[in-house]
């Protein structure tokens, strides 16, 4: 593994990570969508692939446009995750059950991206580089949005299991349209003049 010498170093490393953790969100969110009994589940966790796709894209792109190769890293918090999904939907019967584990899981899941996301953009906006600020702010904002609605979805299980009404997953609209709509904000205006004073309006 390269040493860490530098904070653009810590970086580099962390932009690896990162895609390396999208990637394999990219190739676990059919087989959650797969073990899903709710239609509606099914449907959000085809949407979050699509714009789990568009976060992959968006970190090549960057690796390409600074002219590096990622590094071969593994990230072990997002396999660890994984597994642990994994291990649920190979124990649990398939239908409501197994809905709000996946609903749990999705959740930890977004948690963690949006941890990761913020803590990387803090990284870059301390170098200066706005355009990566950019990038990250609209994915982090992306990855809030999956969030909330997956909070929707277990808050409404929460409601009606506890008025005795049974497993629900409320109807919404989620969509990756949706999504993209949502996160349209002046969050990254914001973020670059009042949120961090290093940043500079400079190429990479």
């Amino acid at each position: 593994m390269k040493r860490i010498n530098s904070l653009n170093d810590l970086l580099m490393e962390e932009l690896a990570d990162l895609l390396n953790a999208e990637s394999q969100l990219v190739e676990a969110l059919p087989k959650m969508a797969d073990a899903g009994h709710s239609s509606v589940l099914k449907s959000v966790l085809e949407d979050c692939l699509a714009v789990t796709k568009e976060h992959v894209k968006r970190l090549e792109d960057i690796f390409n446009t600074i002219g590096q190769e990622p590094q071969k890293l593994t990230c072990k918090a997002m396999k660890g995750l994984l597994t642990e999904s994994e291990d649920i939907v190979n124990k649990t019967k398939k239908g409501p059950d197994l809905d709000a584990d996946i609903i749990s899981l999705a959740q930890r899941v977004q948690e963690y991206e949006i941890a990761r996301y913020k803590a990387v953009r803090e990284h870059a906006a301390d170098l200066g580089h706005s355009r990566i600020v950019k990038s990250f702010t609209k994915s982090l904002n992306e990855h809030r949005a999956m969030n909330f609605h997956f909070n929707e979805m277990a808050q409404g299980m929460i409601n009606v299991q506890a008025s005795g009404g049974g497993f629900y997953i409320p109807e919404g609209k989620f969509s990756r349209k949706g999504i993209m709509k949502k996160t349209k904000s002046t969050d990254v205006s914001r973020f670059i003049s009042e949120g961090n004073p290093n940043i500079q309006d400079q190429n990479l």
